[in-house]
């Protein structure tokens, strides 16, 4: 057992283990770990009470065992503890995890910038596999069903604090009605794109090094900080309606010594004075309206008839686009993130 994981049990026992001296790549795995019990300890009370409505008699420990090898895999080095402690302490599990993780965030914030840095990427990096495995749990299962395991969506989201993402101001944001574009004012967080969304759709870009990714809307720049953080070899520009969503976007990116390969920028798209630059990914989360969509993907249409493109996008873009792929011959667009995304590319 690591470090990290031999701190987070002792904590989680009452030992009292200092995370002082952790580095940032192992307070990033003890981070990991601490959020993602958070989210698991209210999954395992709910599948316990849908499993005694058919087992009545379902001891603890025989719901808890086989979860180990599935559901709780990455977590196997508790499941001694969290069998021992019992259905009656998922609540003081979940409480003492949940301190564990804010103070790391705390710890970590104290810290240089180099550090910092160091433990952030190690944190994508481990959510990433986190991510990946909930995506093939969910190989070949009817939405209707329901998700299959822990929902992680939400499970990682305080990393916005090493981002110092103020989304206060979009709740103070004054909304004007002339305005057509979608602009999501007081949405907050509901802004980003989730973490989960993030980093499947890097594992599908397939991008070179060199290549150039557009964020088309970008909010407050989560897709292009995690981009730009574990692939540094790419060029990276998001545009956003918002001016305070870019102003922060930009002060991320300064304070993450990005600034060489990522650049966020004020733009309304729908002017016909603006041209999308040429790009090999572009990503849209839902931002526009349909006429600002029909403009936008117009020109990107134009590009895909000299280069392959990839194009990832959801909501209302995604019946478009379809409409799009079947017109030029598309391929089949990869559909990932229990239907959240879809992965178009203009060729083969």
């Amino acid at each position: 057992m690591n470090l990290s994981k031999e701190t987070f049990l002792g904590l989680l026992e009452g030992k009292n283990p200092s995370t002082l001296e952790l580095g940032p790549i192992q307070l990033a795995h003890l981070y990991i770990n601490s959020a993602f019990l958070v989210t698991v300890t209210g999954f395992l009370k709910d599948q316990l009470w849908l499993k005694r409505q058919d087992e009545r008699d379902i001891s603890y420990c025989d719901f808890m065992t086989p979860l180990f090898s599935n559901d709780l895999l990455r977590i196997s080095f508790l499941k001694d503890f969290l069998i021992a402690s019992g259905e009656t302490n998922l609540k003081k599990v979940a409480k003492d995890s949940k301190v564990i993780e804010e103070n790391v965030l705390k710890q970590i914030l104290s810290a240089c910038e180099v550090s910092q840095k160091e433990f952030v990427i190690e944190s994508l990096k481990e959510m990433s596999l986190y991510f990946l495995a909930e995506e093939k749990a969910q190989e070949g299962r009817l939405q209707s069903l329901g998700h299959k395991g822990p929902d992680l969506y939400r499970t990682f989201d305080n990393l916005d604090d090493l981002f110092n993402l103020n989304y206060q101001l979009d709740r103070d944001m004054v909304f004007d009605s002339t305005i057509k574009e979608r602009l999501y004012a007081g949405a907050g967080v509901g802004v980003q794109s989730g973490y989960s969304t993030i980093l499947l759709a890097m594992e599908n870009m397939q991008l070179k090094q060199g290549g150039k990714v557009i964020d088309l809307g970008s909010g407050y720049g989560r897709v292009g900080l995690v981009c730009s953080l574990l692939r540094p070899d790419v060029d990276f520009i998001g545009y956003e309606f918002v001016p305070h969503r870019v102003e922060i976007s930009n002060i991320a990116t300064k304070a993450f010594g990005l600034e060489e390969n990522l650049s966020f920028q004020v733009q309304d798209l729908s002017l016909a004075s603006f041209k999308i630059p040429e790009a090999d990914v572009y990503y849209l989360y839902d931002p526009f309206t349909k006429e600002t969509y029909h403009y936008v993907l117009g020109q990107i249409v134009e590009y895909s008839k000299d280069k392959e493109i990839t194009i990832i996008t959801k909501g209302n873009a995604r019946g478009w686009l379809m409409d799009i792929a079947e017109e030029n011959s598309w391929p089949r667009p990869v559909i990932i993130d229990e239907g959240n995304l879809c992965v178009f590319k203009t060729r083969e």
